[in-house]
């Protein structure tokens, strides 16, 4: 009898110890009742340059934790087809203790992002961060590694106060279980498609710290098992529905699909580098399996991203350049276009301009144009007599060209001067000046002329 209980006893505590691993050290799990208790945990979140991100970490021990691997800065080689990081960036982890107290900063000594990570779709999506512990006492944090036992998923955001990066807020949480955006997430992002079961997706958001009118997603999800919760995932990326960029994209009402990546198949390869074995739970039960391939990797998409939806990852809170190169860069077609469609523009403004221009040109004065030449009349027509009278007129020059005024008999043939006005016929091309005097010098000879000989009339019958 006494044997028997004992057997039962022992089936009994192996379904409800925590460890993929015989040889793995047992540490106490907390237990949870409620989904505002959260203050046993220990959370993190990244700092770049001294400045907090919207990035979390997933802390496993006092010195090693997982980050999104887009939150990390990266430069581009010199072959312009790979990243490396950008070293100049300094990282630090600031660690709760409870809900709002602080653990603790911590400067990191060691990024490693997972060599499968590709920057464009976000596969792969994870680093290793190693970190000094200042002398801090050690813990463990577990991850949850068996997603088909999840009785249910909390998301979190951490954040530090904002004015002073020093102390928590007061963590965000929401308990959410649905799979109903599952086929809408897939149909924005081609990388959730074709990896659901490394990924989670939907729709939940919560206020920015920065800018209350902004929704940016969860940092972090929670696994449930029974009444044990272990972190699960990380935020990695969004599919916003239309082309726009920087902060509209958060604080404009778009459709927004939020991915988050499961951490479950990534624990070996983070165990290759950590040289010790990783901290997990899950139920001891025979349908329990686990990725042993450090070098697991999501099965990469192409095309990478779908038309119409633009992607970001990485630090939310800033947005500095995080949207995924496929989205925001001009493909050299449209770039093509757009110059075209300028220097058509141009060209027609051109053509209007030098239009109206000739139009307005003074008809004796050359004009030049960009788009070459042209000429003018230099004839003046604008002084010409109305035509009608032109066939019933006799040109008189100016009396003041041609000396004092002489009256002549009206049956000479001639109109005299007198009866002209000393305006009427002055010419406003001073170039015919030499003519007109000659031509009135000769018009005074004939004068003379007439009265020294005057004509002779014979009459006839």
């Amino acid at each position: 009898m006494l044997g028997r209980t004992l057997l039962a006893l022992a089936a009994g505590l192996s379904g409800l110890l925590a460890s993929p691993l015989a040889d793995e050290p047992t540490h106490a799990l907390f237990r949870r009742n409620s989904t505002s208790d959260l203050s046993a945990f220990k959370g993190a979140v990244l700092l770049k340059n001294g400045v907090q991100t919207s990035c979390e970490v997933a802390l496993m021990y006092n010195t090693y934790a997982f980050v999104a691997a887009n939150c990390l800065d990266y430069i581009t080689t010199s072959n312009g087809t790979s990243l490396a990081l950008n070293t100049t960036t300094s990282y630090t982890v600031a660690i709760s203790q409870g809900l709002t107290d602080a653990y603790g900063t911590f400067s990191v000594s060691s990024v490693t992002p997972n060599p499968k990570y590709d920057p464009v779709s976000f596969a792969n999506n994870v680093a290793l961060l190693q970190f000094a512990s200042n002398g801090g006492s050690s813990f463990v944090n577990y991850i949850a590694s068996w997603r088909p036992e999840w009785t249910n998923r909390y998301f979190v955001r951490r954040s530090l106060n904002a004015a002073s990066n020093s102390g928590f807020n007061q963590p965000v949480l929401t308990a959410y279980d649905s799979t109903s955006d599952d086929t809408a997430c897939a149909q924005a992002n081609q990388l959730f498609s074709l990896n659901q079961k490394d990924l989670i997706c939907n729709k939940l958001s919560t206020a920015s710290i920065f800018n209350s009118s902004c929704a940016i997603p969860y940092g972090s999800i929670y696994g449930v098992v029974n009444v044990n919760t272990a972190i699960a995932a990380l935020y990695s990326h969004s599919a916003v529905n239309g082309k726009t960029e920087g902060p509209k994209a958060f604080c404009s009402g778009y459709t927004i699909y939020n991915y988050y990546i499961v951490l479950e198949n990534y624990i070996h390869w983070a165990m290759s580098i950590m040289g010790t074995k990783a901290p997990v739970f899950h139920s001891r039960i025979p349908q329990y399996t686990e990725t042993l391939d450090p070098g697991y990797s999501m099965a990469i998409p192409n095309p990478k991203n779908v038309e119409g939806y633009t992607v970001y990852g990485g630090d939310l809170y800033h947005l500095t350049g995080d949207a995924s190169k496929a989205s925001h860069k001009l493909s050299g077609g449209a770039i093509a276009g757009i110059v075209l469609g300028i220097l058509v523009l141009l060209a027609l403004l051109a053509y209007f301009i030098r239009r109206k221009l000739k139009e307005q040109a003074d008809n004796r004065v050359r004009r030049w144009w960009f788009f070459g030449r042209f000429f003018k009349d230099e004839e003046d027509s604008r002084h010409d007599p109305p035509r009608e009278f032109m066939d019933d007129m006799e040109f008189v020059p100016q009396r003041d060209l041609m000396g004092p005024s002489t009256s002549i008999a009206p049956d000479s043939g001639m109109i005299s001067p007198s009866l002209k006005s000393h305006n009427d016929d002055m010419p406003t091309n001073l170039k015919y000046k030499k003519e007109y005097e000659a031509e009135a010098e000769a018009e005074a000879n004939r004068d003379e002329k007439s009265r020294s000989h005057p004509p002779s009339y014979a009459i006839e019958f």
